[in-house]
């Protein structure tokens, strides 16, 4: 029962948003990586282990290693037997000359969603008072609700130095462009569609000591990213066609080093415009690959935790939406 009234509200709303031009694609709005989720989204100048391809292809530009990501991200429910599944896999991989390229793929599906007759006679009233109008909760079928997104991201970095004058010297600032091309298919019941989009992004990076003349303060980033910019369009083999608004984010990160144990705070904010304006932010913790997190997005807070040991990453996050609060859980192995 739990299940049905989670399917009929998740596909009510749906129809709703979809009937004012809204969440095309909704999918998408779910987030990559539990690192960037658990720091509220606020992703658009983060670099980390290419799941920030999602929010910025640019980042992928700062990798130096090929990595291989997942993520398993269960959805409406229990963590283990969930309504619906979201999943991730992806890898990246550096290129001789200073490019990158990447190749991931996000899935969202629900499955086994029920298929009921139409109720007979003409109201509550007369199925109430006659016993064979009632339904006796027997299917008629089931059908599934699947969205695949595959991401084909190209990055590379140029280095530059700023000079600044006699008085401050010459900065040197690393800037990543990055591409990501996408092909979007969804099928729904009888009915599919396909689409076709491009998010692109740069980030500006450079020590705040150098620019200053402190050298004990850490580096600073500014990321600017423009996703499904030419207003991807999802066409059904139904004819109706629905649109993805474009999306713009602007971010900045801070990390800085601190005098014990290799450790590090990091702090992050992301101007994030869709539908509405919305200001993300997260802090982060790092001591001796351990790190805690804790962050704000648009339905409250968001908390989490990971753990680097050697080649291997594993993130955890906690993250409040819009139905009901989640667990996503990544990991990473650096190649």
């Amino acid at each position: 029962m739990k299940k049905i009234l989670y399917t009929i509200l998740f596909l009510l709303l749906g129809e709703y948003a979809l009937a004012q031009g809204r969440y095309a694609g909704a999918s998408m709005e779910l987030g990559v990586g539990a690192r960037p989720l658990a720091l509220g989204g606020a992703a658009a100048a983060l670099s980390s282990t290419g799941e920030t391809f999602f929010y910025n292809p640019s980042s992928l530009g700062l990798l130096e290693k090929p990595h291989l990501n997942f993520m398993y991200a269960p959805t409406f429910g229990s963590f283990l037997e969930p309504m619906a599944n979201y999943n991730y896999l992806g890898g990246v991989y550096p290129m001789h000359g200073g490019g990158v390229i990447a190749f991931n793929w996000t899935r969202f599906a629900v499955d086994d969603i029920p298929i009921y007759p139409e109720l007979k006679g003409a109201s509550f009233a007369e199925r109430n008072k006659d016993l064979t109008l009632r339904p006796d909760g027997t299917a008629l079928g089931y059908f599934e609700d699947v969205e695949d997104v595959f991401y084909f991201s190209f990055a590379k970095t140029l280095e530059s130095i700023l000079p600044l004058g006699w008085w401050y010297g010459d900065l040197p600032m690393t800037m990543p462009f990055g591409i990501n091309f996408k092909l979007l298919r969804h099928k729904l019941g009888g009915a599919s569609a396909s689409g076709i989009g491009v998010d692109a992004g740069m980030m500006i990076k450079f020590n705040l000591g150098t620019l200053v003349n402190q050298r004990q303060l850490g580096d600073l980033s500014f990321g600017l990213s423009f996703l499904d910019m030419t207003k991807t369009a999802i066409i059904w083999n139904t004819k109706h066609e629905d649109y993805v608004k474009q999306t713009l984010m602007f971010g900045m990160a801070y990390s800085q080093a601190l005098w014990f144990s290799n450790a590090s705070v990091n702090i992050y904010y992301t101007y994030h415009e869709k539908y509405e304006k919305q200001h993300l932010s997260g802090i982060e913790f790092a001591i001796k690959g351990i790190a805690v997190r804790i962050g704000k997005n648009e339905n409250g807070m968001t908390t989490g935790a990971g753990l680097n040991w050697r080649r291997f990453f594993v993130d955890y996050a906690f993250v409040n939406n819009a139905f009901e609060d989640v667990h996503r859980i990544s990991c990473s192995i650096r190649l």
